[in-house]
C-alpha cells in the first residue's frame, strides 16, 4: 500500500480483467464466424453461443464495476502528466461503457428478431422489445458500430499498456499482470 492505496490490482480485479479479455476475444471470433455463416441450424447454434457470451460478459462487467466501486484503483505512475491521467480515465470509462452497450445492443437485436433463444441452451432469455424489423436492423447496425469502436479502443488500451512497459519502463502492465509488490 502506498498512501493508503493499493500499489497493484487485487487478485479478483486481475482475474476479472483477464477473464473478460479472453471472453471478449472469444466473443469476437464467435460473432465473426456466426455473422459470416449462411442461415442454418448451425448458425443458430453459433449465435446462441454468441448471445450467451454477451450476456455472461454483461453480468461480469456488472460484477467488475461493483468491485471497482468498492476498491480503489492503484495510483497512476508518479511521472504521469495530467493529460495522460485524463486519457487513461476517459479510455477506461469508454471501455466500461462499451462493455455494457455492446451486450445491450445485441440483446435488443436478439429481442427484435423472431428467433427465440436460451442462455447457454438452458434458460429462456427474456426479450427487451417486441419483434420489429426496423428496430432489429437499427440494433444490428448499432452493434456493429460499437464492435468497431471497441476494437479501436482495445488497440489503444493494449498499445498504452505496452508503451508503459517497454518505453516508459514503469509497472502499469505488471500491476495488472501480477499485482502489487
Amino acid at each position: 500500500m502506498a498512501n493508503g492505496l493499493p500499489t497493484g490490482w487485487s487478485p479478483l480485479a486481475r482475474g476479472l480483467h483477464w477473464l473478460m479479455a479472453a471472453l471478449i476475444l472469444a466473443q469476437g471470433v464467435v460473432g465473426w464466424v456466426g455473422h459470416a455463416m449462411a442461415r442454418s441450424p448451425a448458425k443458430v447454434e453459433v449465435m446462441t453461443a454468441h448471445k450467451s457470451l454477451g450476456i455472461t460478459l454483461l453480468l461480469l462487467v456488472a460484477l467488475r464495476l461493483l468491485w471497482r466501486w468498492a476498491h480503489p484503483a492503484p495510483p497512476h505512475p508518479a511521472d504521469s502528466r495530467p493529460w495522460e491521467v485524463w486519457a487513461a480515465r476517459l479510455s477506461h470509462a469508454l471501455l466500461y461503457l462499451l462493455m455494457i452497450a455492446l451486450p445491450l445492443s445485441g440483446w435488443l437485436s436478439a429481442s427484435t428478431s423472431i428467433v427465440p433463444w436460451k442462455l447457454w441452451w438452458l434458460i429462456p432469455w427474456p426479450a427487451i422489445a417486441a419483434p420489429d424489423q426496423g428496430l432489429h436492423e437499427f440494433a444490428e447496425e448499432l452493434h456493429e458500430v460499437l464492435v468497431n469502436l471497441l476494437v479501436v479502443l482495445l488497440i489503444v488500451h493494449i498499445t498504452a499498456a505496452l508503451q508503459h512497459h517497454f518505453l516508459r519502463r514503469n509497472d502499469v502492465l505488471l500491476r495488472m499482470w501480477r499485482g502489487g509488490r
